[in-house]
């Protein structure tokens, strides 16, 4: 393989390697780190990781996703893809630098058989519903969506109020059931609810029951899931815009996770340890941040709750300094 963009040809897996001692055996074990890293090594390494980690009691897989933010990283990840329409739509990003998709995700599930990755555009601002449907979905997809799904996505998108918008849009085809997904950046918890009563009113009372977990977050997520329906399982997704050390509304989220038995507290006080930095390469640091919490629900299914660790290579340190860890 040829070497990667980034520092020194390095792959992604010489960050998870700068990091591995950070992350705590409850959260991602040594068999799952070894998964982690062989798939780093086919990663380009001057591009922010993310870590997909579960809080249930029961050990499970961990994901792993990159951050494309740049027209030569698309470029290169294009060149290794196996599927067709991904690398063509890669390529056709990369071309248009400042269009209407300001970054391209590609998230890779290490618990199923190899397959493409999922593969999601961050939007920067408000999108044309008929946009998204006609064109970036199908896009994303290679394919177009069917007439009922694109019905659904289109109602789903106009029905995102003023003051909040489509943040990120989904592929899900490498999941097999070839489902999109929509999330929507913006809506107050009363608001999440009222366009749960437009688009999905058999969601209301899953979400309505998890929505006090994030009390006080300052960043509120809705995403969903469009086949030929709306799918049961939806997500809630809350964040703070400071790290745990500044910001005590992480503690309360977590704590309030650890009541309703959704996290162990060895989990929370890993989690905690988590952000922080490394300098594994002159002249180069590896950043540990949080990014969020996500509550997935599903009707006769307790809720899942998930929390998603940053890996970010820089070349200098943040104003203030890179975080410390939490106590």
């Amino acid at each position: 393989m040829a070497a990667s963009p980034g520092p020194e040809g390095r792959s992604a897996a010489v960050w998870l390697q700068a990091v591995r001692s950070h992350l705590a055996t409850s959260l991602v074990d040594g068999r799952t780190l070894e998964i982690l890293l062989g798939v780093a090594r086919q990663l380009p390494g001057d591009v922010m990781t993310a870590l997909e980690i579960r809080l249930g009691s029961e050990p499970a897989a961990v994901d792993l996703s990159l951050r494309l933010a740049r027209p030569a990283q698309a470029l290169w990840m294009a060149e290794r893809v196996s599927s067709p329409h991904l690398r063509e739509f890669l390529r056709g990003w990369s071309a248009e630098p400042d269009g209407p998709a300001s970054s391209v995700w590609l998230e890779f599930d290490l618990d199923r058989e190899p397959s493409p990755p999922a593969v999601c555009a961050g939007l920067r601002g408000r999108a044309e519903p008929g946009w998204v449907a006609d064109v970036l979905l199908p896009r994303l997809h290679g394919r177009p969506l069917t007439p009922r799904q694109r019905e659904l996505t289109e109602a789903c998108c106009a029905a995102i109020p003023e003051g909040a918008r489509l943040l990120y849009a989904f592929s899900l085809l490498s999941r097999g059931a070839g489902e999109i997904r929509l999330e929507i950046l913006g809506l107050d918890p009363a608001g999440s609810l009222r366009y749960l009563e437009r688009t999905a009113p058999s969601a209301l009372g899953q979400i309505a029951e998890v929505l006090p977990l994030f009390a006080g977050v300052e960043r509120l997520h809705l995403s969903l899931d469009i086949g030929e329906r709306i799918s049961p399982r939806m997500g809630l997704e809350g964040s703070f815009v400071k790290l745990p050390h500044r910001e005590p509304g992480w503690r309360g989220l977590f704590d309030r996770l650890v009541a309703r038995g959704l996290c162990s507290p060895e989990k929370r006080d890993a989690v905690f340890a988590w952000p922080g930095y490394d300098s594994p390469a002159p002249g180069w640091h590896c950043v540990r941040s949080l990014s969020h919490v996500k509550v997935v629900t599903c009707p006769r299914r307790a809720p899942e709750a998930k929390v998603y660790f940053l890996v970010t290579p820089l070349r200098k340190l943040p104003p203030g300094g890179a975080p410390r860890p939490a106590g």
